[in-house]
């Protein structure tokens, strides 16, 4: 067993698999345990830790509990580890299964060798101390904030800090030291020795300005606030430093650059070198380069942000070589570090140093202060003609002091972030490439031609790259490096999920790393938003939806919708997200594999999987209640569970616009199968519930492979009712598409398990629908006994929606025989539908009522009741069948009322809307009526045309109009011939 307490507490097994610890009481048990191991803790110090000074009368037998539900965990049922003495409690550790002891030994030993001044030792031992440190000790327990055990191990760690810092300083290892240090002076203002250390490194990197800088900024806080001077080491550090500027020859020069002769500047020209095997980007280099190069009176800015890999850097540098000649005296080049991995961001100042010495100014003569050092780089470049290129920038605030004001610079900038309140006037967001500009990066990049064969393995390679610039070069770099590598081999690698992120890491290019500096930036602000986005990353991994919104991730992390909207306008901040509407993100692809990693680590999947187990409950109520809106009357609203529903949908269109924001995210869930994360027994409840979304939406081939699925599901798992449901769904499917015939074989099959299960609600209304289905197909008599049997089954109490649904039956089987008598049946269904209020029925019945007016020979009438049922459906209702043959039935009724040019609008308008919809049954019946229009209008040949276009999307349905389309389509051929 291994305990560790140098950040969150966490515990694992021998075989190193996470234990589980349960809830915060049993964590604080262990935790105040492991204060003092081996030893016995007082009742009263446990009680304290885990309730406070003011224990509840329960106390006493909840810490049992507690005390038997962690032996559990520990699993130490013979009472071995954790024992109960007499007046306390001890948990028995043993010699390196605590991480404290070893940090603790490890310090000892590298103070031992400090003091024999055997650096390599010091260093080895402080490094292994220091790589055991996670963050605060027990940094979940907000209970031990402030114990003095915490304190002693954060000062332990202070100690093994500086005693590396020192081992470094005399091993000459100064690499990155500046940057450390910098930050632990921040945090430690009055702590002479880590200043000590940084004006030592500063002074050796010849950054002696900063190191003087920062011994007067020391003197003025100790004298100021304590009184004193700063003690000899620090007062030796300085005299070095001195003596180090005093040895460096200079030449005296005022505070702006020296110009080596009259009228000839220096040339200045810093820029790196730009990517090799560059790639599109043509229409943003063009946007740029004319912003920086036009005429104006102030500086020119341009902003490229964009995700961490796409490319900012290398279209910045690119860009920049373009411009050599617009800028005569030279290019700055400067990166800010705001997104390195293990580098802190440059501040201000220190950036400010760095661009003032490129510019030729002495380093004695550079302003510690920010204001100052900024007003000196303006008035260095104020007379030049300079371009700045700042790289990978943090924030406004780190920019800002670093932008020149004369007309004749320019600043280009790079940046995960938009940096939209710098106000500049070209911002350009990049994306991935195209998958044609990621082919050519490819082929550029790894010194390969691609064969006409290579075209798929190719393509399927850069899709998995997500067509990002660093992931691209990454796998480039393996082609050209492994000439037997084939593009075929490397994709099989590419798509285990798993690994993806392995393959694109080499040497010195990493997606992984670029993601992670970007997510521990979060983790280590101080901005209590990035926290949370930090966490919402994670959660995003463990959910593995399409798309985001803020009521989801609230529920998944249990805050409020404000709270979880932050979090995600952060991400998208940062380039983590994607912005894909209004309140709706999504992770790139590559993102999306970081987060499923992070999410995999130990000692989060049980947090994760609760998150998760909220949001699939979070997404059933939400969805149980918009069916019971779209079809109210035929089963109880859902109540809210624990409030984390939100409002009700107040009306239709609420309903119907929650589903089309959710329905990538539900279809995902309800097609994850038996072995997926809801289970058969879920997934089936959650088909059926999406059941009226889609069909009212529309989405045959989405409701035909879930019902499909649910028929699987349902017939493996032997639930009988489930499956006369899914079959009556995929009935209606197939109706919607016309094909009459095939869905009434389901129904056939739906109303035999339903007589099987006695279930004669179920088997009413699959009747009531199996009597429309033979009335479609002329059958009249079967029609009118199908319906018999339908009304036999009727119960002695009908809902108003399942009565106007009957009636509708009746009225549309009566349409065979005597329309008077259908009108009124549909006019008593429009009347239930009102009552139930079902917008979705009471449209059906409307457009039922306009095409009876129709067979009656009222074609006025006959528009008023499909005008009626297009308001209806203006107020939010989208039942796309209902929609559709209204449409049909207003151009029709137009049409009969010689309102030809009003008709072919409605003609034009519905085959553009079943074309948006995939729905090429709807679109043969428009242009059918078109055609008609057309011929009307006396274009024989255009309606020609359309009724060829018609019998072509129609072949293969029931559609009552197949056999006038043959004879209509025939009859110019059988002229010709004559």
């Amino acid at each position: 067993m291994r305990f560790a307490v140098l950040g969150s507490l966490t515990t694992v097994d021998d075989d190193g698999v996470a234990v589980a610890l349960g809830g915060s009481k049993p964590r604080s048990l262990l935790a105040v345990l492991l204060l003092e191991p081996n030893r016995t803790v007082p009742l009263d110090t446990v009680m304290a830790v885990l309730w406070g000074e003011k224990p509840p009368p329960t106390a006493t037998a909840s810490l049992h509990n507690h005390v038997a539900r962690l032996r559990r965990s520990l699993h130490d049922a013979g009472g071995t580890r954790l024992r109960t003495m007499p007046h306390g409690l001890e948990l028995r550790v043993g010699e390196g299964e605590l991480d404290r002891d070893v940090f603790e030994q490890r310090v000892r030993r590298a103070q031992e060798a400090r003091n024999r001044e055997d650096w390599e030792v010091v260093e080895r031992n402080a490094g292994a101390a220091l790589a055991l440190w996670r963050g605060a000790p027990f940094a979940d327990v907000p209970a031990l904030a402030g114990h003095p055990v915490v304190t002693f191990l954060q000062e332990q760690r202070l100690q093994a800090l500086e005693c590396r810092f020192e081992a470094l300083l005399h091993l000459d290892r100064l690499d990155g030291l500046a940057a450390e240090l910098g930050v632990l002076v921040k945090e430690h203002p009055f702590r002479e020795t880590l200043h000590r250390q940084l004006m030592l490194v500063l002074g050796r990197t010849d950054r002696r300005a900063e190191a003087l800088a920062l011994f007067r900024s020391l003197r003025r806080s100790l004298v100021e606030e304590l009184g004193v001077e700063p003690g000899p080491a620090v007062q030796d550090a300085h005299r070095e430093v001195l003596l180090r500027s005093a040895a460096v020859p200079h030449r005296e020069s005022p505070a702006v650059p020296h110009r080596a002769s009259a009228g000839t500047p220096p040339r200045l020209a810093q820029l790196p070198a730009p990517p090799g095997g560059f790639v599109g980007r043509a229409e943003h280099m063009a946007e740029i380069c004319t912003e920086l190069e036009s005429g104006r009176s102030r500086t020119a800015l341009a902003v490229i942000s964009g995700m961490p890999g796409v490319g900012k850097t290398g279209l910045a540098l690119h860009i920049a070589e373009q411009l050599r000649h617009a800028f005569p005296d030279g290019q700055l080049y400067l990166n800010l570090h705001g997104a390195t991995p293990g580098v802190a961001p440059l501040e201000p100042a220190d950036a400010l140093a760095v661009l003032l010495h490129g510019l030729g100014v002495d380093a004695r003569r550079i302003p510690c202060d920010v204001g100052a050092a900024s007003a000196l780089l303006r008035s260095a470049l104020a007379p030049t003609r300079t371009l700045l290129v700042l790289d990978d920038a943090a924030s406004v605030s780190q920019i800002r002091p670093l932008l020149p004001a004369g007309a004749g610079c320019a600043v280009l900038l790079t940046s995960r972030r938009p940096l939209a309140t710098l106000g500049a006037a070209t911002h350009v967001r990049l994306e991935p490439l195209s998958p044609r500009d990621s082919a050519l990066l490819l082929e550029r990049a790894s010194g390969r031609s691609w064969a006409a064969a290579d075209a798929e393995p190719v393509a399927r390679l850069v899709a998995l790259c997500g067509h990002l610039p660093l992931a691209l070069q990454v796998s480039a770099a393996r082609l050209r490096s492994r000439r037997t590598l084939l593009v075929e081999k490397l994709v099989e690698r590419l798509a285990r999920q798993e690994d993806r992120l392995d393959h694109l890491e080499l040497e010195d290019l990493s997606v992984r790393r670029s993601l992670m500096a970007a997510h521990e930036a979060l983790l280590g602000s101080d901005d209590p938003r990035d926290g949370d986005a930090a966490a919402a990353l994670v959660l995003i991994g463990a959910l593995d939806l399409p798309e985001y919104g803020a009521p989801l991730m609230a529920t998944a992390m249990d805050c409020t919708e404000r709270s979880a909207e932050r979090a995600l306008d952060r991400l998208a901040e940062v380039a983590l997200l994607q912005e894909v509407g209004w309140g709706r993100y999504a992770p790139h692809d590559l993102v999306r594999d970081f987060a499923r990693e992070l999410a995999g680590r130990p000692g989060e999947q049980a947090r994760n999987a609760e998150a998760a187990e909220r949001s699939l409950r979070w997404y059933q109520e939400r969805l149980a209640h918009c069916a019971a809106v779209l079809r109210p009357g035929t089963g109880r609203v859902p109540e809210h569970a624990g409030g984390r529903t939100g409002t009700v949908f107040t009306d239709t269109a609420a309903a119907l616009a929650w589903g089309d924001a959710e329905a990538a995210n539900l279809l995902v869930l309800a097609g994850s199968g038996a072995h997926g994360r809801l289970g058969p027994t879920r997934t089936l409840e959650l088909i059926n519930a999406l059941f009226p979304y889609l069909h009212d939406r529309g989405r045959v081939q989405d409701l035909e492979r879930l019902t499909r699925h649910a028929i699987t599901l349902a017939r493996s798992s032997g639930n009988t009712a489930a499956e006369g449901r899914a079959l009556g769904h995929l009935a209606s499917a197939h109706y919607s598409a016309g094909r009459v015939r095939q869905a009434l074989l389901l129904l056939d099959e739906a109303v035999e398990l339903s007589e099987h299960l006695a279930d004669d609600v179920a088997r009413m209304r699959h009747l009531g629908n199996r009597a429309a289905l033979l009335r479609e197909l002329n059958r009249d008599a079967d029609a009118r006994a199908t319906l018999a049997r339908c009304l036999a089954l009727r119960p002695d109490h009908l809902t108003p929606g399942e009565e106007a649904m009957l009636l509708g039956h009746q009225g549309y089987v009566a349409e065979l025989t005597d329309l008077r008598s259908a009108l009124s049946y549909h006019l008593r269904s429009r009347e239930r539908a009102r009552e139930a209020g079902s917008a979705v029925i009471e449209q059906v019945a409307l457009c039922n009522m306009g095409r009876t007016h129709l067979g009656l020979g009222e074609p006025a009438r006959a528009l008023q009741s499909f005008e009626e049922a297009l308001r209806v459906m203006a107020a939010g209702v989208a039942h796309w069948n209902a929609e559709r043959e209204t449409r049909l039935g207003q151009a029709q009724a137009l049409r009969a009322l010689g309102r030809l040019g009003q008709a072919g609008e409605v003609c034009t308008a519905l085959l553009q809307e079943a074309a948006t919809r995939g729905d090429s049954y709807g679109r043969g019946l428009a242009e059918y009526e078109w055609g008609h229009v057309l011929r009307a209008l006396g274009d024989e040949r255009a309606a020609l045309g359309r009724w060829g276009s018609a019998l072509s999307a129609l072949e293969g349905t029931d559609a009552q109009v197949l056999a006038d389309l043959r004879a209509l389509t025939s009859a110019p051929t059988v002229a010709a011939d004559g």
